[in-house]
């Protein structure tokens, strides 16, 4: 795609923020004279700023950091689900700890939940609207939700705070490989990785500029050496298995990096990344009992339920079909493929006895879509000559 054009230069200027961002100096200065006024020669025992400051530490802050701290090794150690447990904790016994909320945005990314993870990140930016990380967190949500204007103000908003942090950098060379400025990006990846060499985001995002530029084996490499940093990160063998998968057509290889995801995390989104992969290679049965698998862990996982109706399709299980359908394409929405709709259409058509009119429905869906889609206008016309009754009114 051209680069799209942003209203910033990609190397900006160090802004005035104003005197007030001189206030901690102020305090500082303050509280030096309110301590010198009410010194008087007593030691440390008898001095009210002492007292005040060895007073207890209230027990939910305690808890707040543990349960934090517990949240960070669950990541590193590939505990997901234990990680979000522990957050949720965090929250709850400290609803101002802006680190919490950060680390939930990081996750539901993770997890490709860009609604969720755009909702954290801009209660951390609420708390803590000068902390770089808050600033680098709630820029990357806005980038995958399409805002790249405000991403890109708020990553150079944190870049004017600290101009060597590895992970602002990287945002922003996400930022610029997703407008298409690719030799800005590859700028800021270079000097991301010269400031921390082992920066996971770092790696990862060069290996999705790579990806853009449709350069798939170095790719590859680049994810693969995210991947040895940080191996219990799941998401990074399903988009080295992308690379494999899309960019090489290596679909032995995108399952053996795929089968890597489930072996590091066994969820649905692993499952259905997995099952995916079996179905778009072929393997038409073990893509079933694996979506299936996915689906039952988690029967509100869309994806997997979409991916599930068409892997039964392609068994001709048209019943299953449908109804696995039925679940998955309305959360999906919009995002669905036009493809998905019209086997859900044509499932309907098929199955015994047929249902027109849920067949209507998702023939509607593609022709809103491609007006004139002739499988579509196809589908509709098979079932009013095959099924009886026809739905009312069509």
């Amino acid at each position: 795609m051209p680069p799209m054009y942003l209203n910033r230069d990609y190397k900006p200027r160090r802004r005035s923020k104003g005197a007030w961002r001189l206030w901690p100096l102020y305090l500082l200065i303050l509280v030096a004279i309110l301590v010198y006024e009410q010194w008087d020669g007593r030691d440390s025992e008898g001095s009210w700023l002492f007292q005040s400051m060895r007073g207890p530490t209230p027990t939910a802050t305690l808890g707040a950091v543990n349960f934090l701290a517990d949240a960070q090794t669950a990541q590193i150690t590939g505990d997901f689900d234990g990680s979000l447990e522990a957050l949720a904790r965090v929250v709850a016994l400290d609803p101002s700890n802006a680190d919490a909320f950060i680390e939930l945005s990081r996750l539901h990314l993770i997890f490709q939940d860009i609604p969720k993870a755009l909702e954290e990140a801009q209660r951390a930016f609420e708390l803590a609207p000068d902390d770089p990380e808050a600033l680098n967190t709630l820029a990357r949500a806005l980038d995958w939700s399409g805002d790249y204007e405000q991403a890109l103000d708020r990553a150079l908003d944190s870049l004017d705070i600290d101009a060597e942090n590895a992970t602002t950098l990287a945002v922003l060379a996400e930022i610029y490989t997703d407008v298409g400025s690719w030799e800005t990006a590859d700028t800021y990846i270079n000097q991301a990785l010269a400031v921390d060499p082992r920066n996971v985001l770092a790696l990862r995002n060069k290996g999705y500029l790579l990806e853009r530029q449709g350069a798939y084996t170095e790719a590859v490499a680049a994810y693969q050496q995210a991947v040895e940093v940080a191996p219990n990160r799941f998401d990074l063998y399903i988009e080295k298995a992308r690379q494999y998968r899309v960019g090489l057509e290596d679909f032995e290889a995108a399952i053996a990096a795929y089968q890597e995801a489930v072996n590091v995390y066994r969820s649905a989104i692993t499952l259905d990344a997995l099952g995916d992969g079996q179905y778009i290679a072929g393997d038409f049965l073990s893509a079933v009992r694996t979506l299936r698998e996915a689906v039952d862990l988690d029967p509100t996982y869309a994806p997997a339920q979409v991916h599930m109706g068409m892997a039964l399709f392609s068994r001709r299980n048209y019943e299953d079909s449908a109804a696995a359908f039925e679940v998955g394409l309305p959360v999906l929405g919009e995002s669905a493929r036009v493809e998905q709709f019209y086997r859900a259409g044509m499932a309907n058509v098929l199955k015994d006895p047929p249902n027109c009119q849920r067949a209507y429905h998702w023939f509607d869906k593609v022709l809103e879509r491609d007006e004139g889609n002739a499988d579509a206008i196809e589908g509709k016309g098979f079932c009013v000559e095959n099924a009886t009754p026809t739905p009312e009114g069509n």
